[in-house]
């Protein structure tokens, strides 16, 4: 079984705060380590339009954290976005 390299990735989301745990726990289902502070959620009239910016640390192989941000990018539907920033030893991965 060949073991995958570890890396350490910043995950930002941009949406509707409560989305935003979506997020964590498919990271976390693809085996991911994820560190993040949960976002503050306004409940009543305004909440729908409301809009936060998280940044998350993720570890864990970067076809893991790929694949799980494509899934969420999928199951929102343009609802929120989500990017891993590249750092710049790997210029060449795509996001």
């Amino acid at each position: 079984m060949p073991v995958m390299a570890q890396t350490t990735r910043r995950v930002i989301y941009r949406g509707n705060p409560a989305l935003a745990s979506m997020l964590v726990q498919m990271l976390e289902h693809e085996g991911v380590t994820v560190k993040w502070e949960r976002p503050l959620e306004q409940r009543g009239v305004g909440e729908m339009a409301q809009e936060v910016i998280v940044q998350m640390v993720a570890t864990g192989g970067f076809t893991a954290i790929a694949a799980a941000v494509a899934k969420f990018r999928k199951h929102v539907l343009g609802r929120a976005e989500a990017t891993v920033e590249n750092d710049e030893r790997d210029n060449d991965e795509d996001q």
